[in-house]
C-alpha cells in the first residue's frame, strides 16, 4: 500500500477490506469511506461516488488482490474530483445526478448564485442578479474503462454588459421581398408568354375542330404559339377547300426554352448575389472571448497529453516497486498489465548497458532503443522520445527497476495521443515535438513532418506539454488552428445561411425548369411539328396526346382536324376520277 500511495499521489486514501464481509484489513491516508459498500453484490465493485463525513465527496475504485495463502481481498482507493485551473472569466462546476456542485475551478465557484445557474437547466443564457451568464452543459458520458456515475460539467461566462449579436437583421426580410418579386414577375411572364397563348391555340383548334371556319385563326406574337397559330390557319383554310401549300415555315424566335431560361436566370441569379453579398471578409477582429475559448480547448488537449504520460510513469512506477521488491513476478506482471493498457504497445525491463533483458509485446521495428535510451537517468522517472524520423513517431516512458541500475520501459502506442487531440469544436490539431515535427493529429498527417504554419483567416494556438518532471524536458507542444469561416459568429452563421438558401433556390429553378421542360416545352414542340407537317398535306401521321392539360387537347383537336382533311382528301380524289374508269370498275 505504501508503493501504490506513493506511485498514485491521486489518491487520498487506500483500504484493504475482505470482499464477503466488507472488514478492514488494511488502511493508508484519510479514511475510505465504506460504510455503503456491499460485498455481496456485484454493483458493489463498480466505481461510485460517496461522500466522507464532512460532505466532501469522492470517487471510490476497486481492484482485486491475491493475498497471503491465495485468499482473495479487496483493495478500494478514494479519490477526489480535481479540475483544471480556471483562467480569466470561465468557472467550470462538476455536478451529480441530484444537481450537487462536487468540484468547481474559476473565480466564481464560490458564487452561490453562479453556482445554483450552473446546477439548474434554464437554458444557455441566465440571469444572476443584474449580471448575465452564458452556461454550457455536457454530461460525463461512460465507455469501456470508464463507469457512467451521472456527472455533468458545466462552464458559466460573464456577458459582459452591451453586448449584442453583429448582424444585419434587415437581411432576411429584404431578401424575402425580393425573392417574393421575382417569383411574381416571373409567374406573370409565364402566364403572358406560356399560359395565356397555349389557352388561345386550344379554343381556337376547337373551334376549327368543330367546323367554325368563319373567323380567321387569331396568331400569337412570336415562338412556337406563333408557329402552331399559322398552322392552324393554314388548316382552316384547307378546310374551306384551299390547297395545301409548300412555303418554309418562319424561323422560331423567343421560343418557350428562352422564356424558361430566363425565368431560371432570374432565380440563379438572386440564389448567386445572397451569398456573395452577405460574404464575410473575416477582416475584423475576432471577439477576445472567441480566441480565449480556442486557447482553453488547446491547452486543455496539452493537459490530456500531460495526463496519459503521467498516468504511464505512474503505473510503470507501481509495476516497478512491487517487482524489485519480490513481491511479484516482472514477466507475469509485464504480460497481465499490458492487455489492460491500450495506450501502451510493448514493456520491457532494460540492464544498465541498454540491453533488454525481458519483454511483453512486440513494439515497433527499427529503432536503436539502446542509443534512445542511453541518456536516461535510471534513477529519475522520464519520458523519451526514442526516434526523430521514419515513418512511426514512438515514445517511451522510462522508470527505475531496483538498484543495479535496471529500467523498466513502457513504449506509448502512436495512435493514443491521436485520440486525445479530437475533441469538439478543437479544429485542427498537432502534436509537435521539441523540433517542430508533428507526431501526433486528430487528422491523418505524415510522421515528423514540419509544423504547419499560420494561414490566413485562421484562428491559432498553441500550449507546451508540461507540469511535472518527467515531463518537461520533452519540448512537445500542442497547435491548434480553426479557420475563422468554422466560428460560430454571425457573420459566418449569415453567410453559411445565405449559402444554404442559395443552394436551395438554384435547386428550385433547376427542378422547375426540368418540369417545363418535360411537361410544357418538349410536347408543345411536338405539337407545333405535328401541326406543320399536317398543314404541309401530311394526312398519315397520327396526332396523339400526351398529357390531359392545354397541349394535350390542342393535340386531340389537331387529330380530329388532321381526321376531317383525309375524309376531304378521300372525297375529293374519288370526284376527280373520270366516268370510264368508274364504269370499268362497276
Amino acid at each position: 500500500m505504501s508503493s501504490l500511495g506513493a506511485a498514485y499521489r491521486k489518491w487520498r486514501g487506500l483500504a484493504i477490506v475482505d470482499p464477503k464481509t466488507g472488514r478492514l484489513l488494511a488502511a493508508r491516508g484519510e479514511t475510505v469511506p465504506l460504510d455503503q459498500f456491499d460485498g455481496r453484490s456485484d454493483d458493489s465493485f463498480r466505481p461510485r461516488l460517496v461522500t466522507t463525513e464532512s460532505g466532501a465527496p469522492r470517487l471510490l475504485s476497486f481492484a482485486s488482490l491475491e493475498g497471503r495463502g491465495g485468499t482473495e481481498q479487496l483493495v478500494v482507493a478514494a479519490g477526489t474530483l480535481r479540475l483544471p485551473a480556471e483562467r480569466g472569466n470561465r468557472t467550470t462546476f462538476v455536478t451529480g445526478p441530484g444537481g450537487r456542485v462536487l468540484a468547481a475551478s474559476g473565480d466564481q465557484a464560490d458564487n452561490s448564485g453562479v453556482r445554483e445557474l450552473a446546477a439548474s437547466d434554464a437554458g444557455p443564457v441566465r440571469r444572476d442578479g443584474d449580471r448575465y451568464f452564458a452556461v454550457g452543459r455536457a454530461d460525463v458520458p461512460g465507455g469501456d474503462r470508464v463507469q457512467r456515475l451521472g456527472l455533468s460539467v458545466a462552464t458559466a461566462v460573464p456577458v459582459p454588459s452591451g453586448t449584442a449579436v453583429d448582424s444585419d437583421r434587415l437581411l432576411g426580410p429584404l431578401a424575402a421581398v425580393v425573392l417574393l418579386a421575382i417569383g411574381v414577375l416571373v409567374a406573370w411572364w409565364l402566364a403572358r408568354r406560356v399560359q395565356r397563348p397555349l389557352r388561345g391555340l386550344d379554343m381556337e383548334a376547337a373551334r376549327l375542330a368543330r367546323g367554325s371556319l368563319e373567323r380567321p385563326v387569331n396568331v400569337p406574337g412570336r415562338g412556337e404559339a406563333a408557329r402552331i397559330g399559322r398552322s392552324l390557319e393554314a388548316l382552316r383554310r384547307q378546310l374551306l377547300g384551299e390547297r395545301p401549300g409548300t412555303a418554309p415555315a418562319k424561323p422560331v424566335r423567343g421560343g418557350l426554352r428562352v422564356t424558361a431560361l430566363c425565368c431560371a436566370a432570374l432565380i440563379t441569379a438572386w440564389a448567386v448575389a445572397l451569398p456573395v453579398l452577405n460574404r464575410a471578409d473575416g477582416r475584423g477582429p475576432v471577439p477576445a472571448q472567441t480566441a480565449q475559448d480556442q486557447r482553453y480547448r488547446t491547452e486543455a488537449a496539452s493537459e490530456r497529453v500531460r495526463r496519459t504520460l503521467g498516468e504511464g510513469i505512474a503505473d510503470l512506477t507501481s509495476v516497478a516497486r512491487l517487482g524489485a521488491a519480490g513481491e511479484a513476478r516482472p514477466g507475469n506482471v509485464m504480460d497481465m498489465l499490458l492487455p489492460k493498457h491500450p495506450e501502451w504497445s510493448a514493456l520491457y525491463i532494460m540492464d544498465g548497458d541498454g540491453e533488454i533483458l525481458l519483454r511483453s509485446g512486440a513494439g515497433k521495428s527499427g529503432i536503436d532503443r539502446k542509443a534512445a535510451l542511453g541518456g536516461a537517468k535510471s534513477a529519475t522517472p522520464k519520458v523519451v522520445q526514442l526516434n526523430h524520423g521514419g515513418k512511426v513517431p514512438v515514445s517511451a516512458a522510462v522508470v527505475p527497476y531496483g538498484k543495479d541500475g535496471r529500467r523498466l520501459v513502457g513504449e506509448f502506442e502512436p495512435a493514443a495521443f491521436n485520440g486525445l487531440l479530437n475533441r469538439p469544436g478543437i479544429g485542427r490539431s498537432w502534436l509537435v515535438d521539441a523540433h517542430n515535427r508533428v507526431i501526433g493529429s486528430n487528422q491523418g498527417f505524415i510522421a515528423f513532418s514540419a509544423q504547419p504554419g499560420h494561414q490566413a483567416r485562421t484562428l491559432t494556438a498553441a500550449a507546451p506539454v508540461k507540469g511535472t518532471a518527467p515531463v518537461d524536458g520533452l519540448g512537445w507542444r500542442v497547435v491548434t488552428q480553426k479557420p475563422l469561416s468554422w466560428l460560430p459568429l454571425a457573420s459566418y452563421e449569415t453567410q453559411r445561411r445565405a449559402i444554404l438558401v442559395g443552394l436551395l433556390a438554384f435547386t428550385a429553378a433547376l427542378l422547375c425548369l426540368g418540369w417545363l421542360q418535360l411537361t410544357v416545352i418538349r410536347p408543345l414542340r411536338a405539337v407545333d411539328t405535328s401541326a406543320a407537317a399536317l398543314a404541309a398535306g401530311d394526312r398519315t401521321s397520327v396526332i396523339y396526346p400526351r398529357h390531359h392539360d392545354e397541349v394535350g387537347s390542342l393535340a386531340r383537336s389537331l387529330e380530329l382536324i388532321r381526321q376531317r382533311l383525309a375524309d376531304a382528301d378521300r372525297h375529293g380524289a374519288a370526284a376527280e376520277r373520270p366516268l370510264s374508269t368508274v364504269l370499268q370498275g362497276n
